[in-house]
């Protein structure tokens, strides 16, 4: 048995915590953990390290690698980087080629497709669910888990019921997001489900179905896993939704019920989720309410203080204040379009970014300079760097570096402060056993 991760989700309506390069899977919205290594510890429960393949993009690869890192190096080693988002059928079709050629994999070996963002509680319902939907599986069917309704809730897609048979479920149809009306119809009904996003079959079914209805991205992964990945982007941009389960006639639902389930897909699901305090709000660090009552509000770093509001949502960042009413959670996507439209960073990047050698936070950034922090990890290096156009004068904060330039080498320490000037060829080594951190100033050449 295999378990598919798909960790390359933007999560724009968790917008401004989630942003383009640095997305919800990476966020520690439930028990201080990042959600995509919630996903992790969840997923061990079925499987075993090296059975586990996440398929994520370029962007957010270091950030995965540093994740499983905590795992084990299997994990790290089985990361399938993608050359450009194609959604999720092209996604598990490229995975299946993976598994099958590089990890030697049967074909007739099942295998579960998980999101990386999911909140599911408790392990052992859970773990039920999961066998349950094997067994369905090992018959020749695709299957995907539906999530018995609490509300009629339109941000989520609907599955209808047909034939019963036990533990599962024929699919009779699937249904876009509905409007409140249907939704409510749905659940006076009784024989609707959500749709969980979370699949599972045998390969050879899977592939079987990806010749009948989707040969276009079958004839790219024929032809082997790295060819697979150099034409990547000539596979067609389709979910494994439309593309496949809304057209295969082998395709059944495991029902769920009485286990705890959130995609987290907004910031109003958040509020659901995470528990109140006697005034119905959920604070999450430095906040101090007065008069304030069934709110959601978020600081990230500075103190956030409220009197006499009602039904906010409050997201602060170091660059970003978010303020919308609670229920505005799905026009947060409409607000990223026009924030887009107008180039602002602040949709792309935050002020923290993840690199190989570590990461780095822009403190300020003034006319003619630049202020970040660098954590360079043990062993790793900023590779050699020529700039034309600015000087950098760094001081040491904590740590043992090693400097290279064209002439010379010399090492550095806690409290040294270093000058390169402008049209240096530089390299820089963490050479100590913890992280080197640096304060760093970039200044333009006319304040040389």
């Amino acid at each position: 048995m295999k378990i598919f991760i798909l960790a390359g989700g933007k999560g724009t309506r968790l917008w401004s915590l989630s942003r383009e390069k640095y997305s919800k899977q990476f966020l520690k919205l439930i028990d201080g953990k990042e959600l995509l290594e919630s996903t992790y510890d969840r997923v061990l429960s079925l499987v075993t390290p090296k059975d586990i393949i996440t398929v994520t993009n370029s962007d957010y690869y270091f950030y995965v690698k540093d994740i499983c890192s905590r795992f084990s190096k299997e994990m790290e080693e089985n990361i399938i980087c993608e050359p450009i988002g194609r959604n999720t059928a092209p996604s598990i079709a490229l995975a299946c080629q993976y598994v099958i050629e590089v990890l030697k994999s049967n074909p007739e070996e099942v295998i579960f497709v998980f999101p990386s963002d999911h909140l599911i509680k408790p392990i052992e319902s859970f773990v039920r669910y999961m066998n349950i939907g094997k067994e369905v599986a090992e018959k020749d069917y695709l299957v995907i888990f539906g999530i018995k309704p609490n509300r009629p809730e339109t941000g989520y897609g609907y599955i209808q019921l047909g034939e019963n048979r036990g533990s599962y479920c024929i699919v009779d149809r699937f249904v876009e997001k509905p409007s409140l009306e249907k939704a409510e119809l749905y659940i006076k009904e009784g024989n609707y489900l959500w749709n969980s996003g979370i699949f599972t079959f045998k390969i050879s079914t899977f592939l079987e179905e990806l010749i009948n209805y989707q040969p276009e991205i079958y004839n790219i992964i024929a032809n082997g896993y790295e060819d697979a990945i150099r034409n990547f982007e000539r596979m067609p941009s389709i979910s494994i939704d439309y593309g496949i389960m809304e057209k295969s006639k082998r395709v059944a639902v495991v029902p769920i019920s009485n286990m705890l389930w959130s995609d987290i897909g907004s910031w109003d699901a958040l509020y659901e989720i995470r528990e109140k305090d006697q005034n119905g709000n959920v604070l999450i660090g430095d906040v101090h309410p007065l008069e304030t009552k069934n709110s959601l509000i978020f600081s990230n770093n500075r103190l956030i203080a409220t009197i006499g509001v009602e039904d906010l949502i409050v997201i602060e960042t170091d660059d970003v204040v978010l303020i919308t009413k609670r229920g505005n959670g799905q026009s947060v996507k409409e607000l990223i379009e026009r924030l887009k439209a107008e180039k602002r960073e602040e949709v792309i990047n935050h002020t923290e970014v993840f690199e190989a050698w570590g990461r780095y936070k822009t403190i300020d950034n003034g006319e003619g300079y630049k202020v970040r922090r660098l954590f360079i990890k043990p062993g790793n290096l900023l590779e050699s760097e020529f700039h034309r156009e600015r000087m950098e004068h760094w001081i040491v904060t904590r740590g043992f570096g090693e400097l290279e330039t064209r002439d010379k080498r010399y090492r550095f320490k806690e409290g040294d402060s270093i000058v390169i000037p402008n049209c240096s060829i530089h390299r820089v080594k963490n050479i100590g056993d913890l992280p080197l951190e640096v304060i760093e100033i970039q200044m333009e050449n006319s304040y040389n």
